[in-house]
């Protein structure tokens, strides 16, 4: 027997209220798994929002009501749906940015997004329960008239009483960076804005980017901001900061250290000290701008701290590199018996004991950005976007105006991420599988083996080369079913002490590891080994897994904020007598200005957002939601919690401080990006970097 009361016209309000609530504490369950008193923002806007939905669905008849009514619970629960699965697959929260390359990415990884569904369908059955009690409800309960002038009139202004209630409320957990104040009007991280302020706001605030809305560029003085730094230390910790030793899972090195040995000699006695910059008047030129966004950019980097020239400067000039971006590479595909060849390249050369590489919003294609531009990829699909700007300082290029045909390879579909459009723009020529790069097999994922030993002729005996790869035999899923390498491998994996999926991980990476060692083979054979350096880094942690995984083959429970992120950089070549090792942090943003200077190519270190690792500057690694790593402190964006590294008081402000200066290179680097800033710098491209001298046709 139905209900019916013309009362009952508002009841709708508390099924809309009941479901967002119900989805942002079930959602923040499953991904965070506990619930702090930040909870409450998603909830008031969750209410407010749910006001907002009723509202719309009292507007019009009983029929178009509940039209409403259905399309709205429908997409609601979609978009829960749709964060958790991905956020459970990725660690990321979905853009909806990022929907350009979605037929790529169902049409190239649709088991992948199969397995991501089967294993989380009893988290989305729930999910989707909103709608089970909507047919009961218009069943049995609603009502679905047109709503009375006054009501809606009531609804409206709830809606935005409980959305002021909620504005009002922010400043409560303080307006310090990175708290639910700072997410809403400034920083909007997403990966904080959807922990502190709730998948509602998170959407709202990613729909509003895809319509056109630009963060304004606001730039703090770095000046400032160095000066607040050098002030005395404050005897009083701030209150908001916890200060406590660094775990001991993290002070482990990947590998056992050993005391640094005396660096391979350079010729010259006293190495050359300069900074590293080029002749660029930013003073002068922002001067002579009228462009608001173009100005303060020059104002920006004439502040900036060039790094300087070191005992490593041109130590590979005039050798060949080959650059590779490993897809999924962590430590944990280094075994001394399985995997030799990567165990070789990482404990020799340059030995990088503390690298990290971040996960970044757009995975693989964000991490290739990080490496191969030197800039930080903000939003997503940074290098996309980027396919038209100028890179000048991008290796392809530098490489190029040696009089060299730079050469890129990738052994999956060319056009995926648009990369048949944005590598050429990196300046190389660029094949994958579709535009002249076949394959033995076609399987999934491609073998890295096969991509080298189809690829290595075309430019090993040429007088000098560079050439970069992106490989991808180490793709999830990590199964003997999921991923034929791993299948291919299974056997050498067999005798491993580990669960199968461990063991498919590592099985998948041998081919990176033969890959590896046809390469050197190769270059041994035509007399070049000598004379080329190997510089390879991950593109991203192998993400795709439950962290247990990474515990079993770390041999300890993994520190989730910062030890996930911690990998290897291979820069390595066979004439160094000794190994190097560097102990002091760096990422994957510093590959770009390490390799540089290394190869004493022509940049300005002013304009990257990474560092010259061998350098004497500061180090500094910038994580994706804005955590980062020092000499001094290790710093945790999500929680405010300092790991103090020195035991050393810091001085006032210290990561306020840092934190402003990292808001500044994720400000700069949209700029960058979106208003193609290189181009305003060195509008006669590329006379600039020939007049330097150094490059010589």
């Amino acid at each position: 027997m139905k209900i019916k009361q013309d009362s009952n016209t508002l009841y709708p309000m508390f099924f809309f209220i009941g479901t967002l609530v119900y989805l942002e504490i079930l959602t923040h369950l499953y991904i965070f798994n506990s619930i702090d008193s930040r909870i409450i923002y998603p909830i008031i806007f969750a209410i407010s929002m749910g006001m907002l939905f009723t509202l719309l669905s009292g507007a019009f008849d009983s029929y178009g009501n509940r039209l409403i009514m259905w399309f709205l619970t429908t997409i609601t629960c979609l978009i829960f749906g749709l964060q958790l699965v991905y956020y459970r697959v990725f660690k990321v929260f979905f853009s909806f940015q990022t929907l350009g390359m979605a037929r790529d990415a169902v049409l190239e990884f649709g088991d992948d997004v199969n397995n991501a569904i089967n294993s989380n369908i009893l988290p989305l059955i729930t999910i989707m329960l909103p709608l089970f009690v909507l047919y009961l409800l218009i069943r049995y309960v609603f009502i679905s008239d047109k709503r009375n002038t006054r009501s809606q009139c009531y609804l409206l202004i709830g809606a935005l009483c409980f959305h002021l209630l909620a504005l009002l409320l922010l400043p409560i957990h303080s307006k310090s960076d990175y708290s639910p104040y700072d997410l809403y009007y400034h920083s909007k991280v997403p990966e904080l804005s959807g922990e502190q302020l709730g998948v509602i706001t998170l959407t709202r605030f990613d729909l509003s980017g895809m319509l056109g809305e630009n963060d304004e560029l606001i730039l703090v003085d770095n000046d400032a901001l160095i000066i607040d730094m050098m002030q005395e230390a404050d005897p009083t910790p701030a209150p908001v900061l916890e200060s406590r030793d660094i775990p001991e899972p993290i002070r482990q090195d990947i590998q056992e250290k050993e005391p640094s040995p005396i660096p391979t000699p350079l010729p010259t006695p006293k190495p050359d000290r300069s900074p590293n910059i080029m002749n660029i008047d930013f003073e002068k030129l922002a001067m002579n701008e009228d462009n608001q966004a173009i100005k303060q950019l020059h104002n920006y980097f004439a502040t900036i701290e060039p790094t300087n020239k070191n005992e490593y400067t041109g130590l590979f000039k005039g050798y060949n590199l080959i650059l590779i971006t490993a897809e999924g590479f962590s430590p944990y595909a280094v075994h001394k018996d399985v995997t030799p060849t990567l165990y070789k390249l990482v404990n020799e050369g340059f030995v990088f004991n503390n690298f990290y590489t971040a996960l970044w919003q757009t995975s693989t294609s964000d991490g290739e950005y990080v490496a191969l531009t030197g800039l930080i990829p903000v939003g997503t699909r940074s290098m996309f976007i980027s396919r038209n700007n100028l890179l000048p300082f991008a290796l392809g290029r530098q490489f190029n105006l040696l009089g060299l045909e730079s050469k890129a390879y990738h052994n999956h579909t060319y056009t995926y991420y648009e990369r048949d459009e944005t590598h050429p723009n990196l300046g190389y020529i660029f094949k994958g599988k579709g535009n002249g790069l076949v394959l033995d097999s076609d399987v999934w994922p491609e073998s890295d083996l096969e991509m080298i030993k189809h690829t290595v002729d075309e430019y090993i005996h040429e007088e000098s080369f560079h050439v970069y790869y992106l490989t991808v035999s180490g793709h999830m899923n990590y199964t003997f079913v999921g991923n034929s390498m791993s299948f291919k491998n299974r056997d050498l994996v067999k005798d491993l002490p580990y669960s199968p999926d461990a063991r498919a991980y590592i099985a998948c990476q041998i081919e990176l590891d033969r890959a590896l060692e046809e390469l050197i083979e190769s270059l041994k054979k035509a007399n070049v080994l000598d004379k080329t350096v190997i510089a390879l880094s991950s593109d991203h942690y192998p993400y795709g897994w439950e962290k247990e995984r990474l515990d079993e083959l770390a041999g300890h429970e993994v520190d989730p904020d910062f030890e996930v992120f911690r990998n290897h950089f291979i820069l390595w070549n066979s004439g160094m007598d000794t190994k190097i090792i560097i102990d002091k942090p760096c990422s994957s943003l510093d590959i770009l200005p390490t390799l540089s200077n290394l190869f004493g190519l022509t940049y300005d270190s002013r304009l990257l957002m990474g560092r010259d690792a061998l350098s004497d500057s500061d180090p500094l690694v910038i994580l994706s939601n804005r955590s980062f790593i020092n000499d001094k402190v290790m710093y945790n964006s999500s929680t405010g919690e300092v790991i103090n590294l020195t035991g050393e008081e810091l001085p006032v402000d210290y990561i306020k401080n840092m934190n402003a200066i990292i808001k500044n290179k994720f400000t700069v680097s949209k700029s960058v990006l979106r208003n193609d800033y290189y181009r305003y710098l060195f509008p006669n491209y590329p006379e600039e970097f020939l007049s330097e001298g150094y490059y010589q046709h």
